[in-house]
């Protein structure tokens, strides 16, 4: 039954997924980010109410009284496409850190280029993080809280970081913004894993870490951040 309902979800979100760029369509005449932004909410409202009734999986939100007041990016464990869709429902209107390649994708693609987004490309090196801090820059200037994955890809569970490990992205962007970094820990791979089928109900758990200040040099950085998302990501999966 659970199998059934995996395929049931899944054909969901794909038509889904087409649907909204439809309902959508004068943001792609009037290049609205706003109304982008506000179909690609609608999108993860969606995404989660299936999930939760049909697979009966739930989220828990833990650490909301850590963010800071001032606008900050959150570094965040990436295990699930879960996390692409929850922080439209958490923040208003974040800037998700994408890679490029998400473009090509029909329906869905073109309407990311349109939202609020930091394009990446993952193999463009100095002028692709240059590029990076830019477009970061931006949209925190315009009060925009900015989602990344440090590791750049979904992380199956029982993977560490050194098969795995974080990228230099986060390091740049946090040495170039002069803001707060917050690590967000969660264990949304238990129950919707990288690939294969859902096969297990329950609650998803996303923390949000107390913020890195700004001051620490690139290495201290990157050690503090793996060090925060890892232990506690770790405890997720093994608490559940």
């Amino acid at each position: 039954m659970r199998v059934i309902k995996s395929i049931l979800f899944y054909l969901f979100i794909s038509i889904w997924g087409a649907i909204i760029p439809i309902m959508y369509f004068p943001a792609f005449i009037t290049r609205s980010r706003k109304l982008a932004d506000h179909g690609a909410k609608i999108w993860s409202l969606g995404l989660t109410f299936i999930l939760n009734n049909l697979c009966q999986i739930d989220y828990r939100v833990i650490g909301l009284d850590k963010l800071p007041n001032e606008p900050f990016i959150v570094a965040c464990k990436h295990q699930s496409m879960w996390e692409t869709a929850i922080m439209h429902l958490i923040f208003n209107r974040p800037a998700y850190a994408y890679k490029k390649e998400l473009l090509k994708i029909p329906f869905y693609g073109w309407f990311v280029k349109i939202m609020t987004g930091i394009k990446v490309d993952r193999q463009g090196k100095m002028s692709a993080i240059k590029d990076l801090i830019k477009q970061s820059k931006k949209f925190l200037e315009e009060g925009h809280k900015i989602i990344i994955f440090p590791q750049g890809t979904r992380v199956p569970t029982g993977k560490n970081s050194q098969e795995y490990p974080y990228q230099p992205g986060i390091a740049a962007m946090y040495l170039s913004c002069n803001v707060k970094v917050v690590p967000a820990a969660l264990n949304s791979g238990l129950f919707w894993p990288k690939s294969g089928l859902i096969s297990k109900k329950g609650t998803i758990t996303i923390e949000f870490l107390e913020p890195i200040a700004t001051g620490l040099n690139k290495k201290q950085f990157m050690a503090e951040l793996e060090r925060k998302i890892e232990i506690n990501s770790n405890k997720l999966l093994n608490n559940h």
